[in-house]
């Protein structure tokens, strides 16, 4: 586990330990609830996939009146050029020094001018919506995640399901807070400037040919055993090269150059290395122009989802049924293991495994397969979920 992995780790423990027995001080008669609230504050700090499942809510609650969004700085400008109307209140990520007096500002400020509500969309986090809903006193929307003590902060109360797609979390969370019905347009706007630079790359590096592939082998900074082998990402581009003329490129954060190198050593020599080449308009008009993405449980399969582009996505301590593409002719693949998954809100998204049988089981054989099915546009009305047992 990296160094930032358990700095994160640490701020969940403190958020618990801090943040559950606050909340019992806190407890007392429920807020009442405006009956259609105009300006309305969301809190979502981490998960640009996440911010992307909410956007068809806030997107919605922005065409009717004032929406603010408590996230991370890295966030912010992904909010303002994706999704337009809605006002990020960034945070410099923590333990970062910069954090607490950003969010002392913001506390100030909404001590100022209070939203009508508040529409809390952590799962397992206590601490910002216990000091938005103190430093506001708005009343707040939220889950109640059992063990995570957070019923006590919650004026409405949405109870946590685990089986239930977080799209669908999301969408029972807006109609608690009486927000209007989701955004029927597309959830993201696209930038063109960065279309057009995405295109003019694509058309000077890559030869014409066959689909366009993008592989993207990491999954960001929360929890690297949901990772696919970069061997293995090597061998199915290897095969869709060698099968269809595929055109691969492959993208990543700056961080995850390393974990990139392993992967070209045993790829085709013609292969894009983007990986760190891109802000979050050009890996969006990236996602748009490719004929599918091949990725692991992260932020890009959702965006391609809301962008259209079908997604073979690879599955193991979390489940698909809860975080996989949902676009018609997507697919998941998932082994299934008794011990999986084992990331859950119940347990702050932790887990002590460090023997990631579940993302061995699954081969470049099935991960083959479901590219070609992708690929080859077979009609379905939902989204497939391939289960491999062992």
């Amino acid at each position: 586990m990296s160094l930032h992995s358990r700095l994160l780790d640490a701020c969940k423990s403190l958020d618990a330990a801090l943040g559950v027995p606050a909340a019992r001080l806190v407890s007392g008669a429920r807020r009442p609830w405006p009956a259609a609230p105009r300006d309305v504050l969301c809190i979502r700090l981490w998960g640009l996939g996440n911010l992307a499942l909410l956007a068809p809510a806030l997107r919605a609650a922005a065409a009717r009146g004032r929406v603010r969004l408590l996230t991370l700085e890295r966030n912010a400008d992904f909010v303002r050029r994706h999704l337009p109307g809605i006002e990020p209140l960034p945070l410099a990520e923590p333990p970062r020094p910069g954090c607490a007096p950003a969010l002392l500002r913001h506390l100030c400020a909404l001590r100022r001018d209070p939203p009508e509500a508040i529409l809390d969309a952590e799962q397992f986090l206590r601490l910002p919506l216990l000091l938005v809903r103190a430093a506001s006193g708005a009343p707040a929307v939220g889950l109640d995640t059992p063990g995570q003590g957070r019923g006590p902060l919650l004026d409405r109360a949405v109870a946590h399901d685990p089986t239930r797609h977080v799209a669908d979390t999301f969408a029972t969370l807006a109609r608690a807070a009486g927000l209007p019905s989701p955004w029927g347009g597309p959830a993201l706007v696209m930038d063109d400037a960065a279309a057009a630079r995405v295109r003019a790359r694509l058309l000077a590096t890559l030869p014409p040919g066959g689909p366009l592939i993008v592989l993207h082998p990491g999954s960001g900074d929360h929890f690297p055993g949901r990772r696919w082998a970069p061997d293995r990402f090597a061998a199915l581009g290897t095969r869709l090269v060698r099968e269809s003329g595929a055109r691969l490129v492959i993208t990543g954060l700056c961080a995850e150059r390393p974990l990139v190198a392993r992967l070209l050593r045993a790829a085709p020599p013609e292969t894009l290395d983007l990986c760190g080449r891109l802000d979050t308009a050009e890996l969006l008009a990236l996602l748009a122009q490719a004929d599918l993405l091949v990725a692991n449980d992260t932020g890009p399969v959702h965006l391609a989802d809301a962008l259209g582009t079908r997604c073979v996505a690879l599955y193991g301590p979390n489940t698909p049924h809860r975080y996989g593409p949902r676009l018609p002719g997507s697919r998941a693949l998932f082994a299934d293991l008794p011990c999986s998954p084992c990331l859950d809100d119940r347990t702050m998204k932790r887990s002590a495994c460090r023997h990631h049988v579940c993302m061995e089981a699954l081969d470049v054989g099935a991960a083959l397969s479901a590219c070609r099915l992708a690929l080859a546009g077979r009609a379905a009305s939902a989204p497939e979920v391939h289960a491999l047992v062992p």
